[in-house]
């Protein structure tokens, strides 16, 4: 898999997943022909829209403005 720098205004969060958890979530990644990270970021708001809906919003605020910057 490909790898990015760390942009500016971003960092890495370590989550140690078992190879079984992380071989799992990376094919699931390729069937959506996204790249690991991302799939775990739309993953994580995913569960935030039920959990904590106004998270889930601030979340996809922040990363459209993030975005909108470049």
């Amino acid at each position: 898999m490909a790898t990015h720098l760390v942009g500016n205004g971003t960092v890495n969060v370590a989550v140690n997943l078992l190879k079984l958890e992380r071989n799992l979530l990376r094919q699931l990644a390729l069937e959506e022909g996204r790249s690991l990270s991302t799939f775990i970021r739309r993953q994580v708001v995913a569960g935030l829209r039920t959990t904590n809906p106004l998270a889930a919003i601030e979340l996809e605020k922040a990363r459209k403005q993030y975005y909108a910057k470049e």
